[in-house]
């Protein structure tokens, strides 16, 4: 091959991570909060008018908002950077998203996790106290698939990278590490170490059994003295979607702390413990029948809505599916769980391995955000050359 085909190649791999995770949130953020008889009405997912055909099925969730933060942070973080500059870096444009508009405009259905934390930060807070240590809700691992198109950065570098994001606003230690293992997926499959197959399982597998203690303490800093296993913060009722006052007066309240039950006695106890989780919900799936039309979250009887689940299902979902991502997107829109999050991140995988061209080609022409997925792509690959 050709340098200037495997230019073209590279860009079209590294754009089908931005566009495959943004097509599966569009393609899951009407059924997100439906159950399996109210999806039954819509018939199989596997028909040419389930797709984004239309700029009205092109809307996106908080899920390709917050990876647009995150890519403007990878962007904007060098080769070499002081612990608190990236911590730091990541806050403000998380910070930024809450403060656009278009964040609070009823179309979102943001996390509570995500609106808590962030409101936290906004308030003078310091990550590690505005961090919810007792979340690990799959907004800290959506999100994170830009980051593996920093393929300068060291596989040490884009691990550390990975857990922050996700402990600045979830802190529980399965967030970390699921956070972790997406983010290294997506290399995996960009760079072709590992094939959308069975053996991508493998792969995963292998990489948390050999993470399982490694805590990145530079980074991380004391998060691990966290309430590990103590009870979840209370918040207040999550708005419904289009209810824009409801979300504007959730995102300025103040949780209420509840007091530790039982902390990790060492940091390598804390993320192993979150490695563990991650590593029960692959398994869950590993070595299931890989069935195109069961509702994967009838797999393993997961719903996706924390961390380790939505990516145990989208890896289960894409293997589902060889050769197929865009079947795989509906299959995983399709789900009786967090739809919207498990199909985002089956994108961000499908899209490493197949590329954006490998989507329909109208699509683009209907996903919101387009110009800007298109632009922070490559601004992505010129940070990483």
């Amino acid at each position: 091959m050709k340098l200037k085909d495997l230019n073209r190649e590279s860009r079209n791999l590294r754009r089908g991570v931005m566009f495959g995770l943004a097509y599966g949130d569009a393609l899951g953020r009407p059924t997100e909060f439906m159950k399996a008889p109210a999806l039954a009405k819509f018939g199989t997912p596997f028909q040419n008018r389930v797709g984004l055909n239309n700029p009205k099925q092109g809307i996106v969730t908080d899920d390709t908002q917050m990876s647009i933060a995150v890519a403007k942070a990878a962007i904007n973080l060098g080769r070499a950077n002081n612990p608190a500059d990236v911590a730091d870096e990541f806050a403000t444009q998380f910070i930024a998203w809450q403060n656009d508009p278009m964040s609070m405009d009823g179309k979102r259905a943001p996390g509570a996790t995500c609106m808590g934390a962030v409101s936290a930060l906004k308030r003078g807070e310091r990550w590690l106290m505005a961090t919810r240590t007792n979340s690990k809700g799959n907004g800290a691992n959506m999100r994170v698939a830009p980051l593996a198109l920093r393929t300068d950065w060291t596989w040490k570098q884009l691990a550390g990278y990975a857990q922050l994001q996700a402990a600045i606003t979830h802190g529980h230690p399965t967030a970390l590490a699921a956070a972790d293992l997406t983010a290294v997926a997506c290399r995996m499959l960009l760079e072709g170490i590992a094939q959308p197959a069975e053996s991508l399982l493998d792969h995963l597998l292998a990489y948390a059994h050999d993470q399982r203690t490694t805590y990145h303490g530079d980074l991380l800093e004391g998060v691990w003295e966290g309430d590990m296993f103590g009870p979840s913060v209370s918040l207040p009722k999550v708005p419904k979607i289009g209810d824009i006052d409801g979300w504007s007066r959730f995102a300025e309240t103040m949780p209420v702390r509840t007091p530790a039950r039982k902390h990790a006695k060492s940091p390598q106890e804390f993320i192993a413990k979150g490695w563990d989780e991650v590593i029960d919900a692959l398994l869950a799936v590993y070595g299931k029948p890989r069935l195109p039309k069961q509702d994967p979250c009838f797999v393993a009887n997961q719903g996706g809505w924390v961390a380790e689940e939505a990516l145990a299902l989208a890896v289960h979902t894409l293997i589902t599916f060889p050769g197929e991502p865009t079947d795989a997107l509906r299959r995983a829109a399709f789900t009786d769980g967090d739809s919207d999050s498990i199909a985002s991140i089956c994108g961000a995988l499908a899209g490493a391995a197949y590329g954006r061209s490998a989507f329909p080609s109208h699509w683009i022409d209907n996903v919101e955000y387009r110009h800007e997925l298109l632009g922070l792509t490559d601004r992505l690959i010129a940070a990483a050359r």
